[in-house]
C-alpha cells in the first residue's frame, strides 16, 4: 500500500542586515566610537556579534562541544545594505565571501537566491524626489548585480516605506517583489468589484499579492506574519530553538497554510538577541532533520505560487506612504509624530521637520547645479541623469573614480570637477539616511552623521556657486533645536563638524607622524581615501609630501614643519595647496588634532618599534630571567624593585616580538624561552600585566586564524596552535577561540581539502583541543 508523503510547509525567515554609513566623508575612515567598546566602532562590534557569527554559527552537543557550524545565510532570506557590504569587503573579506557563497548555494538548492537588493543608503523613498528615489533603487540594484553576480528579483525598502510612486519606480527598474508589514495593507481583492476591507486586521501572510502604482505598473508584495516577526524581534523567540519550532508547528497546524514567513532586522540574530545566531542554526538543523518544513525564499515561492489577488495599501498621513516602524505612515522621518526610541520622556522631535527642510533646500540647490555643470563639462555627449546612474559602482567603492571618469574625459581638470559634482550627489543622498530621524534627539550620533554628509555635499559644490549653499545650509540648520540646551541646534552641531580637520590635512599629518614614529616596515602609503605619492625629508628637518585624494582626484602639495623638534611635542605647521586651488593654506596642528582612531594606530606602531628584539636579545633576556628567579628563591624581600619592573617590561616586549614578527618561524627555537618568560610574568606580574598578556593571546589566535584562512591548515601551524594552547592553558589563560575555530572547521568537516602530507591524527587532536566533537575519518 502506498503512503502519501506529507507536503512540507515553506518557511522563510528574512533578515534585513544594515548599518548606516559611518565613515568620515573627508577621509573615508570611521572614527573611534567609545560607546562600542571594546570594539573601535559599532560596525566592528555588530560584525562580531552577528555578521560573522551567522557565517559560522555553532550547533553544540549536550556537553557544549561543537557538533557543526552552519552558514545561516544559506537558509535565511536576507538583504545587506550596500554601504555595509562596502565596509565589510575591506575590513572582513572572509565574512563577505561567505555571504556571497551562501547566496550561490541557495541558487543551487532552490533555483532562486536568498539574497535580495536594498535601496542604496536606506533613504525613505516616499519622501525622496522621484529622481532621487530612482537613483536609490538603481544604485542598489547595480550594487547587488556586481556583488552577487546576478539580477536581483526583490528589493528591501528602507523601513519598508512605500507609496504608489515607489511601486511605479520599482516596476520600471525590473524589481519583482517587496516585503511589507501586514499593517501597511488596507484591503485585498480578487478584482475591482470584490474589495475586502481589513478594518485594522493584518494582511494574509500565506500568499503573495499584486500592488499597483500610480501609473498602473505592478509588482508583487509579501506581507509577513506579524506574531512571528514580533516574537523573534521582541519576544525572545530566539532563546530556545525547540520552543520556536513548536510555535511554527502551531502556526502551521492552526492556520493550515503552505507558507510561513517573517521579516525582522537581521541584527536580532546575535546582536540584539545574544546567541540568536545559534538558535537559528539549531532551527535550521531541526527543519532539515524533520519533514514539517523546508527553508525557502521569496523568489522560489513566487515562481511556483504567482500572485492572483491585489493588495491595497494605506495612504498614510498626508498620503505620503506607509512603513513598518511608524503607525502614522512615514511621518517619523519628517515631523514630531510621537514615534521615537529612547531618550527622556520630556523630549520632543520637533527638530525633524527643520532638519529635513534644510536638507531638502540643499538638495534642490545641488540638483540645479549638477545638470548645468555636467553639460558645461561634457556637452551633449552624455545625459546628466545617465552619468549619475552609471556612477553606482563608484558610489559602492567597486570601481575607482579615475577609471570611471576616464570613460568620459581625459582632461584632468574636467575629471576633478566631475568628481566633485558626483560626490556631492552621493553625500546629498547619504544625508537622507533614515537613521538620522529615527531616534530621539538631534544631538545623537545619527543626525550628526547626516549633518556631516550634508556639509560635505555643500563643500564639494562651493566652487560652482561661491559658497552660497553652505551659508544657506547653516542658516536652515539653526532652526532645528536639540532637546538639551547645551547641545545647541543644527547649526552649532554643524560648526563642530566643520572644526574638524579637512581630509587632506588629516592625511598629511598621519603620513608625517607615521614616518616619524614607525619602523620602515610599517610605513603607510594610504590613509582612507588618500594615497601618498611622495615623501621627502629636507635638510632643515621639514617634510615635503604629495598626497592624492582618490575620490575627488585632487592632488595636494604639503609641507610639514615640526615647530619643536627637540621637545617631542608633535606640533606642526602644515602648508597645503590643492591642484584645484590658487592659494596655499597654512594650518597649525598639535596633539589635540590627532583623532583617537589615528592615535590608536600610532600607538600600535610605537609598540612594534619598542618590541623589536633580535634573537640574541631574547636569549639573553631568557638567561637573565632564569638567573633572577634563582637568586630570588626563598628571599624575604623583592630584590631590586627597579630590576623587577625592567624584567617585567622586557618580558612583555619579547613575547610581543615573538608574535608580531613570526611566531611560526621562531617557535621551535624560542618555545622554551616563551615558557620561561610567561612563568616569570605570572609569578611577578600584576593583574593589569596579566590582562595585557590575555589580550595578546586573543590577538595571536585571531592572527593565526587569518593565516589558516589565507594559506591553509598544515602540520606546522596545527602543531603550533596545539603547543601554544597547551602552554598557556596550563597556566590559567583561556584565549578567545572563535576565529581559530572558524578557520579550522572547514578542514575538520572536509569542506576544504587538506594537503596530502597532512597528519590527520594531528588535525583531529587540534579539533579536540578547540572544543569540536568532530573527527576526520576515512582518509
Amino acid at each position: 500500500m502506498k503512503t502519501l508523503q506529507k507536503e512540507k510547509t515553506s518557511l522563510i525567515l528574512h533578515g534585513h542586515f544594515y548599518q548606516p554609513p559611518r565613515e568620515n566623508p573627508q577621509t573615508g575612515i570611521i572614527g573611534k566610537q567609545l560607546s562600542a567598546s571594546p570594539y573601535p566602532d559599532w560596525n566592528e562590534r555588530i560584525h562580531a556579534d552577528c555578521y560573522s557569527a551567522n557565517s559560522h554559527s555553532r550547533y553544540l552537543s549536550a556537553y557544549r562541544r561543537i557538533l557543526s557550524m552552519t552558514n545561516n545565510y544559506a537558509y535565511l532570506s536576507f538583504n545587506f545594505g550596500p554601504t555595509l557590504l562596502s565596509w565589510m569587503q575591506k575590513e572582513h573579506p572572509q565574512t563577505y565571501d561567505l555571504i556571497l557563497e551562501a547566496d550561490r548555494q541557495s541558487v543551487q538548492r532552490l533555483g532562486w537566491g536568498n539574497a535580495i537588493a536594498q535601496a542604496f543608503n536606506h533613504s525613505i523613498l516616499p519622501l525622496c524626489t522621484k529622481e532621487d528615489a530612482r537613483t536609490q533603487i538603481l544604485w542598489g540594484l547595480d550594487d547587488f548585480n556586481r556583488r552577487f553576480g546576478r539580477e536581483a528579483q526583490g528589493m528591501w525598502l528602507s523601513e519598508t516605506a512605500i507609496n504608489p510612486m515607489v511601486v511605479d519606480l520599482l516596476a520600471e527598474c525590473g524589481v519583482s517583489f517587496v516585503i511589507l508589514s501586514p499593517w501597511q495593507c488596507r484591503a485585498i481583492s480578487k478584482d475591482e468589484s470584490s474589495i475586502q476591507e481589513l478594518n485594522g486586521k493584518p494582511a494574509p501572510y500565506d500568499r503573495p499579492f499584486l500592488l499597483q502604482g500610480k501609473s498602473g505598473k505592478t509588482i508583487n508584495a509579501f506581507f509577513y506574519n506579524p506574531q512571528l516577526a514580533e516574537g523573534i524581534s521582541f519576544g525572545h523567540f530566539l532563546r530556545d530553538a525547540d520552543q520556536l519550532y513548536e510555535r511554527l508547528l502551531a502556526i502551521r497546524n492552526g492556520d493550515k497554510v503552505q507558507l510561513i514567513h517573517a521579516a525582522t532586522d537581521g541584527e536580532i540574530y546575535g546582536h540584539h538577541e545574544p546567541y540568536g545566531d545559534m538558535a537559528l542554526a539549531a532551527l535550521i538543523k531541526k527543519v532539515n532533520d524533520r519533514d514539517d518544513f523546508s527553508f525557502s525564499n521569496y523568489g522560489t515561492y513566487l515562481a511556483s505560487h504567482p500572485a492572483t489577488e491585489w493588495a491595497h495599501l494605506h495612504e498614510g498621513e498626508e498620503e505620503k506612504g506607509t512603513s513598518w516602524s511608524c503607525p502614522h505612515g512615514v511621518s517619523r522621518w519628517y515631523r514630531d509624530c510621537g514615534c521615537h526610541t529612547g531618550g527622556d520622556e520630556s523630549w520632543n522631535q520637533k527638530w525633524r521637520t527643520p532638519l529635513r527642510k534644510a536638507f531638502d533646500n540643499l538638495s534642490q540647490a545641488i540638483d540645479a547645479i549638477y545638470p548645468t555643470e555636467v553639460r558645461r563639462l561634457l556637452g551633449d555627449q552624455v545625459q546628466p541623469a545617465s552619468l549619475l546612474h552609471a556612477f553606482a559602482p563608484v558610489a559602492s567603492e567597486l570601481m575607482d573614480m579615475q577609471t570611471f571618469l576616464a570613460q568620459y574625459s581625459d582632461n584632468q581638470e574636467v575629471q576633478v570637477q566631475l568628481a566633485q559634482l558626483l560626490l556631492a550627489q552621493k553625500y546629498k543622498h547619504f544625508s537622507y539616511t533614515s537613521c538620522g530621524w529615527f531616534f530621539n534627539d538631534l544631538a545623537g550620533l545619527e543626525p550628526r552623521q547626516n549633518i556631516t554628509y550634508a556639509l560635505m555635499a555643500a563643500q564639494l559644490c562651493q566652487q560652482f556657486n561661491g559658497g552660497e549653499l553652505m551659508i544657506n545650509l547653516l542658516d536652515d540648520l539653526s532652526k532645528a533645536k536639540a532637546n538639551r540646551k547645551q547641545d545647541g541646534n543644527g547649526q552649532s552641531l554643524a560648526m563642530e563638524s566643520l572644526q574638524q580637520l579637512k581630509g587632506e590635512v588629516e592625511a598629511a599629518l598621519y603620513f608625517t607622524l607615521n614616518r616619524r614614529i614607525a619602523n620602515s616596515i610599517d610605513h603607510a602609503s594610504t590613509y582612507g581615501y588618500f594615497e601618498l605619492e611622495s615623501f621627502a625629508l629636507q635638510e632643515d628637518g621639514s617634510v615635503n609630501l604629495v598626497v592624492l585624494n582618490k575620490q575627488s582626484l585632487v592632488c595636494y602639495e604639503c609641507k610639514a614643519v615640526d615647530l619643536h623638534p627637540a621637545a617631542m611635542q608633535l606640533e606642526y605647521s602644515m602648508t597645503i595647496q590643492g591642484s584645484n586651488e590658487s592659494e596655499e593654506q597654512i594650518y597649525y596642528l598639535d596633539h589635540e588634532d590627532i583623532n583617537l582612531r589615528m592615535r590608536d594606530e600610532l600607538f600600535d606602531q610605537i609598540d612594534r618599534t619598542v618590541c623589536s628584539f633580535d634573537q640574541s636579545q631574547i636569549k639573553q633576556l631568557s638567561k637573565n630571567l632564569g638567573h633572577y628567579a634563582s637568586l630570588a628563591t626563598n628571599i624575604p624581600y623583592l630584590p631590586m624593585g627597579s630590576l623587577y619592573q625592567e624584567l617585567i617590561g622586557s618580558s612583555l616586549q619579547a613575547i610581543k616580538n615573538l608574535f608580531m614578527f613570526g611566531a611560526l618561524a621562531m617557535w621551535d627555537e624560542f618555545k622554551g624561552d616563551f615558557t620561561l618568560m610567561l612563568d616569570f610574568f605570572i609569578k611577578y606580574g600584576k593583574q593589569p600585566d596579566l590582562d595585557l598578556i590575555q589580550t595578546l593571546f586573543d590577538n595571536q589566535m585571531t592572527a593565526m586564524a587569518q593565516k589558516i584562512q589565507t594559506y591553509g591548515l598544515y602540520n606546522l601551524n596545527s602543531r603550533f596552535v596545539l603547543e601554544f594552547l597547551d602552554i598557556i592553558r596550563k597556566r590559567g589563560f583561556q584565549p578567545n577561540l572563535t576565529a581559530i575555530q572558524d578557520a579550522v572547521y572547514p578542514y575538520l568537516s572536509m569542506q576544504k581539502q587538506l594537503p596530502q602530507s597532512t597528519d590527520v591524527d594531528l588535525i583531529n587532536k587540534l579539533g579536540d583541543v578547540l572544543n569540536f566533537d568532530i573527527k576526520i575519518t576515512g582518509l
